[in-house]
């Protein structure tokens, strides 16, 4: 018990020191958006947020596709500071009003987004005529920006031998049908950094089992006969007779006790030290229970697969009137209200289906007459700032039912080497890239190696990609793999731990698993309460001590017994094989073993010259050299935070 207090006293230490800074730098943050003079509202402060969504929406001489695009970083940054407050303040300091009004003003924000850019969109085909290309007489317009890519084609020349058009910016190519090339339409591309959808969906967010826990049923009392309750008032008095002696005899063992007790003083001093040296073992909460995905089958479980690289806009709209020349006269013809005007576009490939085979996306087979309205053929460069490790799913957005589907898509492929993927789509919409949320995992294999004090690197051999997170003071950064180009955005860029599991989950590599990624993959089932201690001890102790993976934590059937590799490491040099040693770890207590990761058969025998302890930490201490607890005590609790939270994260004790 004097052990754990020790090791509970520094941990708990260390998280007041940890609370007491967010507490300072939210105080901090909050004065510094107060003092802010640049003229953006605060979005948290409802007359100045509304006051500026109001004035943007009646704001109509500033609709030109260059405005829209600069306030459009506005309304992205606003929307991500609503973010960060969300996840940032501690439950107690939010109420559940204030949550429900910061999402509120951000759905909000989205829509007015929306809005203003089907404004610009609408004013650039309203001036197609004249931003008509010289060589095909039809309206092609690109614009890019950090955050959002536009492109528009409008066709103005209604040539029937257009088969195809090109947006180069967004390396999207696309089919035009005849019956497209024929009519007043134009097709919009459009390619914002974010997924404003999936945060609305069903299937974004755990799907707990609701436990319902019966009350016991009281056991009716037999009702008592008459000559019982005559008993008992008989009994009545002759208690309350023996209540003085009773009161005598507590007031003689307060003056000075019994004499029998007096005897054995020495018992009772014994009794109460073994109590002092047990230490309350923390009771392991029931495994939360999580329910099966229950829907058609060609909708999209976002438990199981991640939204990669944003989200797409491929719209088919109605061209706007143009203006005429008249004799000397330049007549348009009026639309009031202006607005735009989104033309519905569904493949004769799925009209042409029975009800019961549509939502499978099978195509039936090609009669003598070609289909009006084909599956329009789209071909697409991947992003550039995202790593996909196998080919991507296409999905659309269904916005009455709220849920990414799967049907619609016919004649994928994906070509990876130079990063093109093509496939024909029955319907115009919103798109989305998928991949595998768990394709990583579980890992193969990891190693913890300090590089000096408050340093040190996190070594994931993963399912498919090798990775290196490098941990200095409170920041973190990816710094491997370093020969993948879609990675150099994000390698060596020195983040919170937080802002790091963001771009590389952003970047296609996921190796954080969800509270219910349990369901998808096959994991070590170890116990809870153990694995977040040792992830606690080995951010204590990473300064001086590398840990790895043990084959041995994955043949040990018990959930209670943890078990990994550890070693001294003061230099920042590979370790040998014979420089490591197994230790286990159980709720009660802690162990260097006499076995090796490369013995044929697993012994719970102590190395020599050790025993047990109640932690990691103090195993180490008892056994380290003087350097490697100087290293130890000198390092950082911002440190320490930041290895703990990277270790939380990756769950490497139950997901290798």
């Amino acid at each position: 018990k004097v052990e754990m207090t020790q090791l509970n006293a520094i941990l708990s230490s260390n998280k007041e020191a940890l609370q007491n800074l967010h507490d300072e730098r939210r105080k901090q943050m909050k004065w510094n958006r107060y003092m802010r003079c640049d003229g953006s509202p605060d979005p948290t402060v409802q007359g100045e947020i509304n006051t500026y969504i109001n004035l943007r929406l009646e704001d109509t001489d500033h609709d030109d596709v260059e405005s829209v695009f600069k306030a459009s970083e506005l309304d992205t940054k606003l929307i991500d500071e609503l973010n960060f407050l969300l996840e940032d303040t501690p439950p107690e300091e939010i109420t559940e009003k204030e949550i429900h009004l910061y999402n509120e003003t951000k759905e909000e924000l989205q829509s007015l987004m929306k809005k203003k850019m089907d404004s610009a969109t609408l004013h650039l085909l309203q001036e197609a005529t004249d931003r008509a290309d010289p060589e095909t007489f039809n309206l092609q317009f690109e614009l890019k920006s950090p955050d959002v890519c536009l492109s528009i084609w409008g066709n103005l020349s209604k040539n029937p031998r257009i088969k195809s058009f090109e947006f180069g910016k967004q390396g999207l190519t696309f089919e035009i049908p005849r019956v497209l090339c024929l009519s007043d339409c134009a097709i919009r591309v459009l390619d914002p950094k974010y997924d404003h959808y999936s945060p609305t969906c069903k299937s974004y967010y755990p799907r707990r089992k609701i436990v319902h826990v019966e009350a016991p049923a009281e056991e009716a009392k037999p009702e008592e006969s008459e000559e019982n309750k005559e008993e008992k008032k008989d009994e009545e008095p002759e208690e309350k007779e023996k209540e003085p002696t009773d009161l005598m005899a507590a007031l003689a063992e307060l003056e000075g006790g019994p004499k029998e007790e007096e005897e054995e003083p020495e018992k009772k001093e014994e009794e109460k030290e073994e109590e002092i040296e047990e230490y309350e073992e923390p009771k392991t909460p029931e495994p939360l229970e999580y329910e099966d995905f229950e829907e058609e089958e060609d909708v999209v479980d976002l438990r199981a697969n991640d939204i990669v690289g944003g989200v797409f806009h491929f719209n088919l709209m109605s061209l706007p009137p143009q203006p005429k020349t008249m004799n000397k006269w330049i007549v348009t013809r009026l639309v009031d209200p202006p607005e735009l005007e989104y033309i519905e576009y569904v493949a004769d490939s799925v009209t042409q289906l029975p009800k019961e085979n549509q939502s499978s996306g099978n195509t039936p087979v090609q009669g003598e007459k070609r289909d009006e309205k084909p599956a329009i053929g789209i071909t697409m460069k991947l992003p550039g700032h995202v790593l996909f490790s196998e080919e991507p799913l296409i999905a659309r957005w269904d916005y009455k039912k709220k849920y990414w589907r799967q049907d619609g898509f016919t004649d994928m492929s994906y070509d990876e080497d130079n990063r093109i993927f093509s496939f024909k789509t029955a319907y115009f919409g919103t798109f989305a890239l998928l991949q595998d949320s768990h394709l990583n995992m579980p890992f193969q294999s990891w190693e913890l190696r300090p590089h000096r004090t408050n340093a040190c690197v996190l070594t994931i051999i993963a399912a498919i990609v090798e990775v290196e997170i490098e941990i200095k003071d409170a920041m973190c950064c990816l710094s491997k793999p370093d020969d993948r180009p879609e990675l150099d955005g994000i390698r060596n860029k020195w983040v919170t731990p937080k802002e790091l599991i963001k771009i590389m989950k952003e970047a296609g590599i996921n190796l954080f698993p969800a509270e219910d990624s349990s369901k998808y993959v096959s994991i070590q089932n170890k116990n809870s309460i153990v694995t977040n201690w040792m992830y606690e001890q080995m951010a204590l102790l990473s300064s001086a001590m590398a840990f790895s993976w043990s084959k041995w934590n994955s043949e040990m059937e018990t959930s209670d017994k943890v078990l990994f590799q550890g070693s001294e490491a003061l230099e920042d040099e590979p370790l040998l094989e014979e420089d490591w040693g197994i230790y286990l770890a159980t709720k009660k207590r802690t162990m260097k073993l006499k076995c090796t990761e490369f013995d044929e058969e697993f012994s719970e025998d102590y190395a020599e010259g050790t025993t047990f302890r109640s932690n990691l930490y103090h195993v180490v201490l008892n056994q380290c050299s003087e350097e490697a607890k100087e290293r130890i005590n000198n390092s950082s609790y911002q440190y320490v935070d930041c290895v703990e939270q990277i270790l939380k994260a990756t769950k490497i004790l139950t997901y290798s």
